[in-house]
């Protein structure tokens, strides 16, 4: 068994993982007390299809939990779609006016629902009414959840244990977090198994180790199956300047090259027009190039060591880290995309079920 426990240092993938992460030096304040969260763990939302909200409705509810969960930095593009956090809305009472034009003034019961979709697990859960007035049904159930704050202890208390009980899930089941990367790698699904490791929060320190080495391979893999649009950057970088020895050296270009493993099928290629470019340099240019070659590759394979340690300001400033880390954002989003595929919420019939509106009125 692996412990989930506070852990100082910084993930290589942070930016992927903190896409829109509140700043950590931001304190949460709720009914005046400061409050925290153990981890930067993130939730997906969903929002299932609902005849009183509409397709323009779902957004706008999907929108309004992405942005109340924001202000606790839990939320962020490329999370493990397995967890999630989804409304159920419920008509209590409803009043049609007299007037004209008609207003619809109808009281709802809104329950929020954080689950584990893959082990049909509800892991918690919050529930609030509220009233809204529209010139339509549909408006009126949007104006209802659009008007609910979210800076209060409840919903705190809630996000609090969908935290702890996501952090016990990690704890318990790592091979079995593991097993399903490897099993995402096998299709040659690179995007989702890093997807799948990524997120595993660092504050669960053993599994996150444990899986540290097959997520940098991973990501790896999903950089060689993207070698073509990375080698076509690289083209574009060193084709900006039509002398080679008045660009001075490139580093734009020099990272992207970085970036094109050695066994990746285009590194020929790579190499290739590596070498063409810096025959084109005059004697002072090369000289100063290769000056400057050994200055950045010392950064790279700095970089590539830090990634598992946390960040000093040197090397937040190093271009080929951000790129690397806009990469691993990419790749996570990806990954993302195809899990949410596979797990196909609107099909399972749990969540189905789950999810559909119970009304109390006629």
């Amino acid at each position: 068994m692996v412990a989930c426990q506070q852990e100082s240092t910084k993930d290589p993938f942070d930016q992927a993982n903190s896409t829109h992460a509140r700043n950590p030096n931001d304190p949460i304040i709720i009914d005046g007390d400061t409050v925290n969260f153990t981890s930067n763990f993130k939730l997906n939302v969903y929002v299932a299809d609902n005849e009183d909200l509409g397709t323009e409705g779902k957004q706008l509810i999907e929108t309004r939990l992405v942005a109340a969960m924001t202000k606790f930095g839990i939320s962020g593009s490329g999370a493990n779609p397995r967890f999630f956090i989804g409304p159920v809305v419920n008509l209590i009472s409803k009043n049609v006016t007299a007037t004209s034009p008609t207003k619809y003034m109808n009281t709802y019961e809104i329950t929020l629902y954080a689950v584990d979709a893959v082990n049909q697990t509800i892991f918690s859960s919050y529930t609030f009414s509220g009233k809204g007035v529209g010139d339509s049904p549909s408006k009126a159930c949007i104006n209802a959840f659009l008007s609910q704050k979210f800076n209060n202890a409840d919903f705190y208390k809630f996000l609090k244990n969908t935290e702890e009980k996501i952090l016990k899930y990690y704890n318990q089941n790592c091979d079995v977090l593991i097993s399903e990367a490897e099993a995402e790698a096998k299709i040659r699904n690179y995007s989702s198994a890093f997807n799948v490791l990524n997120n595993i929060p660092k504050e669960c320190s053993e599994c996150f180790k444990k899986a540290s080495a097959k997520r940098v391979e991973y990501f790896q893999m999903n950089l060689n199956n993207e070698c073509q649009s990375i080698l076509a950057n690289m083209k574009s970088e060193f084709g900006k300047y039509n002398d080679a020895t008045a660009s001075g050296f490139n580093d734009a270009a020099m990272n992207y090259y970085a970036l094109i493993d050695r066994q990746s099928s285009c590194f020929p290629e790579a190499e290739k027009l590596y070498n063409s470019h810096i025959r084109k340099l005059n004697p002072k240019a090369r000289r100063d190039w290769d000056l400057k070659m050994k200055n950045w590759e010392k950064q790279v394979e700095m970089a590539d060591k830090e990634f598992d340690l946390k960040r000093d300001k040197e090397m937040g400033n190093i271009e080929y880290l951000k790129l690397k880390e806009e990469m691993a954002a990419k790749a996570e989003i990806e990954g993302n995309r195809k899990l949410i595929q596979k797990y196909n919420y609107d099909e399972l019939p749990w969540l189905r079920k789950l999810f559909t509106p119970r009304q109390h009125v006629d």
